[in-house]
């Protein structure tokens, strides 16, 4: 079962790869005219893709995220739900 969702996930990361353009052929908007106007040449998204994996930072989050806390997936999923509530709380104050 963890084969086919790690297989599953990894052909949609290819597609995802593989199918997004740079940017659309029309601009949504004038801001984002502007934008790619003023946008340096060498940004593009599979530079800015591998300069987030060389993030250390990021690599770390995505591996603690990824990590289960020792009760499996469900005891991860209430973790992080609870801590998504109590920053949500905590921001009313």
């Amino acid at each position: 079962m963890f084969y086919i969702i790690g297989g599953v996930a990894t052909l949609l990361l290819i597609l995802v790869i593989i199918v997004f353009k740079e940017k659309p052929k029309y601009p949504p908007s004038r801001a984002q005219s502007l934008s790619y106007a003023l946008a340096s040449p060498d940004a593009s998204y599979l530079s800015s893709i591998i300069r987030l994996f060389k993030n250390l930072n990021f690599v770390l989050l995505v591996i603690t995220y990824e990590t289960p806390g020792g009760g499996g997936r469900e005891q991860h999923q209430q973790s992080a739900h609870c801590c998504v509530r109590g920053s949500s709380l905590r921001g009313r104050r």
